[in-house]
């Protein structure tokens, strides 16, 4: 799968911008019924005759097809966290239906990277890269997984590991990034901080939003192909 991801684009704190953003609110009758939204990020360039930049002001930024391009974008942002809450659902039923007939002490013991499992509190929800980490252990070190077309070589199981956790990042950026448009293409940006790197912006395309949709698809057919394998083995 030649799956495209959010890509870092060149605008950071040093940068000097501004955002425009001006609340539509809709109302039926005196009822209100949704407040439209279209932030802005405008990048500003400094006068060489040392005056400050003018901010520009474009009627774009306030029509209603970016408004509905920023409503789009939302829904559709909103649609990828939905399935990824999915996907990690089935991913800790799945990884528990393992566990019930295999013993979690020989799984630590496995390898080097399965012993790092020893840090986890298996008594409280893992979070979806430690559910993702345990994942990896059990299919690249459990011959009966050679039974899935998806995953019969030790190739295939790495890259569906990478992909795996490619996936879990890009969804906490759709889970936590601010987004905005970047002036004057209105590119949909996002203001993310992953852990351990600096506050950044990436961007993002349709085709980005719809190989997301690709990747849950594939996650989510090995995952429930291996779930039906271990409910029969209860």
């Amino acid at each position: 799968m030649n799956i495209e991801r959010p890509f870092k684009i060149d605008l950071n704190k040093k940068d000097l911008t501004a955002e425009i953003s001006l609340p539509k609110t809709l109302y039926s009758g005196e009822q209100l019924v949704d407040i439209h939204i279209a932030p802005t990020i405008v990048k500003l360039e400094k006068g060489n005759d040392g005056r400050k930049p003018v901010l520009p002001f474009d009627e774009k930024m306030f029509t209603d097809d970016i408004y509905k391009k920023f409503n789009r974008l939302t829904y559709s942002i909103g649609k990828l966290n939905r399935l990824a809450e999915l996907i990690y659902d089935k991913l800790k039923r799945t990884i528990l239906l393992y566990l019930a007939v295999n013993e979690l002490e020989k799984l630590t013991e496995r390898n080097k990277k399965c012993k790092n499992l020893k840090e986890y509190n298996f008594k409280k929800d893992l979070t979806f890269g430690q559910l993702r980490n345990v994942f990896s252990c059990i299919i690249k070190t459990d011959s009966e997984f050679e039974q899935f077309s998806e995953l019969d070589s030790a190739e295939k199981r790495n890259k569906f590991s990478i992909l795996f956790d490619n996936y879990i990042v890009d969804r906490d950026c759709y889970t936590h990034g601010i987004l905005s448009f970047l002036y004057p293409e209105f590119e949909p940006i996002l203001k993310v901080k992953p852990p351990g790197s600096e506050e950044h912006y990436v961007g993002l395309t349709e085709k980005i939003l719809r190989d997301n949709l690709l990747t849950y698809k594939k996650i989510d057919g090995i995952l429930s192909e291996i779930n039906q394998v271990w409910q029969e083995k209860r």
